[in-house]
């Protein structure tokens, strides 16, 4: 029996996004005006064609959009004002799949779990139980993207499952996976909302599989919700219908003539192979349609055929928008509601023609007549009229509901609008966050605490720089092999420009030079091209879906290149002294200027890399950023030996500061120029991971 409370899981009250096109474009209404309630518990499907809205609608439960209009409750917490809240509680799957691909299976799960907000000892205990649960024993040790696209689903699906969200949102969670995981997957669905009452969110296109697996689901089309109940509530929609799978021996398929005596009992479609039919009609009509295929077309020209009653595709088809409504004449009204636990009355319509079965939640709005949203909930079921199923207009639902198996107690009464349709009383209470109270005094909001915020971003830091090291492990010998060769060659050729640049000045600059080079090209070129390939691949909505902070996300990923930009700050040294016996000064100070040049350069890779959307517009920018900062900044040449113009323009770039820092700290000069290149490169640093972060754009839109 599924885990269900009259208490909302989710609460979505006319929300509506528009996207702004630009230009001459007209805007986007994305959602249209959505109002609906999902109870704890419940396994909640979310079908629609591409473009429908769903994607829209699920990236605004996160926090990943923010609404134009509306609001969103969350177990109690308002998910605008609260994102990180709600993230905390909700585990995603998207269509797209996971980052942590180029880490093994078991640290994937571990590092999910602690970035969730999971003790050390719980996510280990988790870790093991979900590589039991989903057989993932033999490939634990692995790299994630060694594995099948399937078993790469499965570590996705456990990712998701980690922490032990009390929501959780799936996009397709069952592609690429074969049967029997299929039904692994859907088993275990099935018992976290029955036995820890976990409420599930499902957005697919695979209809039949979402039929077996959801309690209830909802029709999206145009941005809005076309239908909304239990599946088997929804397919009284198409009212008492039969449907005839038909598979022709033929590879020509049905002639003319005998396409003609189907469509006389019912209405004939192609199916999705060839030689196969689809025919819908009423049950009344089953003699006829049984003695054309056995009379008329014959046995001996049928290679199989099904006999069923409608399935849940056949009324998502109907109601997406792309197919003909089914006729107003074959349509029944659904009288009897299973669960129904409320006194329903039903209005008179304003049409006259014949009512469409659908059910209703207490949740529900007015339902304008051009546009209606059929509304369902597990409290209380309604029967809609209407001219047909995109056209209902809701019933007055009296009463709210009482305690589970009781009548509910006498309420508010809706009132019939202009159209005839009405509004349904509000019977699941939200719970916005008390006015008054602190972030997490009692709203279900995480703790703003100073020292709680620092542990935080503490533990967030911690597994995203160990996530980043060990992505970074399968090319570092590549990287750091470059990092040492080509600062070394600078120094080596440049030093032997004319007749030899090995004057102490000249040597200054050649490598200091080298080195902020080094840092340029790793530190700018890498991390903004790793950023960008996050983004495109889709993989950044795992981070953004996660309750971290966008500062550990952009720390972890400056200080995951710290190690490999150091030996190219140190290998010009090494050379000089090799080839020139230079006496350059090696001081504490050191330990300050290489980690503060790093992250100064990175943190405008990763400014450049959140900034711009083009990877190959990327590719240029770096490209041309490293070319100009090199060249055109004081860097290898004294800035007394540029123009005017030129020195003015140098003097803007953290480059000048990194190199002259290094060039003060190996000659042993640390006064007030040394201190105040250490303190415009501090600036510089903390200004590009702010507009990092800003860019960043945790809320996509």
């Amino acid at each position: 029996m599924t885990h269900t409370s009259r208490d909302s899981a989710i609460e979505v009250r006319n929300l509506t996004r528009v996207f702004r096109t630009g230009g001459s474009g007209a805007d986007v209404k994305a959602n249209d005006d959505l109002t609906f309630s999902i109870p704890r518990g419940q396994v909640f499907g979310l079908l629609g064609a591409n473009g429908a809205g769903k994607t829209t609608l699920v990236s605004q439960l996160l926090g990943l959009v923010r609404p134009t209009s509306g609001e969103i409750v969350v177990e109690g917490v308002d998910a605008v004002a609260h994102p990180d809240a709600v993230k905390a509680m909700t585990g995603f799957l998207p269509q797209t799949g996971l980052s942590m691909r180029l880490v093994e299976v078991r640290r994937a799960l571990h590092y999910t779990g602690r970035l969730r907000g999971q003790s050390e000892t719980d996510a280990r205990r988790q870790t093991t139980e979900l590589i039991e649960e989903l057989g993932l024993g033999d490939v634990q040790d692995r790299y994630v993207d060694q594995l099948s696209g399937g078993m790469t689903r499965l570590v996705n699906f456990g990712m998701a499952l980690m922490g032990r969200p009390k929501l959780l949102i799936l996009d397709e969670p069952t592609n690429e996976l074969d049967p029997h995981n299929r039904r692994l997957v859907w088993n275990m669905v099935s018992r976290r909302s029955a036995e820890d009452g976990t409420t599930v969110l499902l957005v697919t296109h695979n209809v039949l599989e979402a039929e077996s697996a959801v309690d209830q689901v909802a029709v999206m089309n145009g941005g809005r919700i076309t239908a909304m109940g239990t599946p088997g509530h929804l397919k009284e929609v198409l009212g008492d219908r039969i449907r005839l799978e038909l598979f022709v021996k033929d590879e020509d398929g049905l002639a003319l003539r005998e396409r003609e005596l189907f469509d006389a009992v019912g209405t004939l479609t192609e199916g999705k192979r060839d030689g196969s039919y689809l025919v819908q009609t009423d049950s009344a009509r089953m003699p006829e349609l049984m003695r054309v295929v056995h009379g008329e077309l014959g046995m001996d020209r049928v290679a199989d055929f099904r006999l069923t009653r409608p399935t849940l595709e056949d009324v998502y088809l109907t109601l997406d928008g792309r197919s003909d409504p089914v006729p107003a004449a074959t349509a029944q009204t659904a009288a009897t509601a299973e669960t129904a636990a409320v006194p329903v009355t039903e209005e008179p319509a304003a049409s006259t023609a014949s009512p469409a079965a659908t059910t209703a939640t207490a949740t529900a709005t007015p339902a304008s007549a051009e546009a209606p949203q059929a509304l369902a909930g597990s409290t209380a079921t309604a029967v809609l009229t209407a001219s047909g199923p995109r056209t209902a207009t809701a019933p007055t639902i009296t009463g709210t509901p009482g305690t589970p198996g009781t009548p509910g107690t006498p309420g508010s009464t809706g009132t019939p609008g202009e159209a005839g349709a009405t509004a349904a009383t509000r019977t699941a209470p939200v719970r916005p966050p008390v006015p008054g109270k602190a972030p997490g005094a009692g709203n279900g909001v995480p703790p703003a605490g100073l020292g709680a915020r620092a542990r935080r971003m503490g533990v967030d830091l911690k597994f995203l720089w160990l996530e980043q090291m060990l992505e970074v492990r399968t090319t570092w010998s590549w990287v750091l092999m470059f990092g040492l060769l080509m600062p070394a060659a600078m120094v080596f050729g440049l030093t032997r420009i004319g007749d030899g640049l090995s004057d102490e000045e000249s040597l200054l600059f050649i490598v200091s030079g080298a080195a902020i080079f080094s840092v340029a090209n790793e530190g700018i070129g890498t991390l903004a091209q790793r950023i960008g390939a996050l983004r495109q691949d889709g993989m950044m909505v795992y981070y953004a879906s996660l309750p971290i902070s966008r500062i550990s996300f952009l720390a972890a990923m400056v200080f995951s290149r710290l190690l490999l930009i150091l030996p190219g700050l140190i290998t010009p040294m090494i050379t000089a002294k090799l080839m020139y016996d230079t006496d350059f000064v090696i001081s504490p100070a050191l330990l300050l200027v290489l980690p503060l040049a790093c992250m100064a350069l990175s943190a405008i890779g990763l400014a450049i890399g959140t900034l711009v959307r083009s990877m190959d517009l990327l590719l240029v920018i770096v490209n041309l950023m490293i070319f100009v900062l090199l060249l055109v900044a004081p860097v290898l040449i004294p800035i007394e030996s540029l123009p005017v113009p030129l020195q003015v323009f140098g003097y803007l770039l953290p480059p000048t500061y990194a190199a002259e820092s290094l060039r003060l700290a190996l000659v042993g000069d640390f006064g007030s120029a040394f201190l105040l290149n250490i303190g415009v490169l501090t600036a510089m640093t903390a200004v590009g991971l702010a507009g990092a972060s800003r860019w960043l754009r945790w809320r996509t839109a």
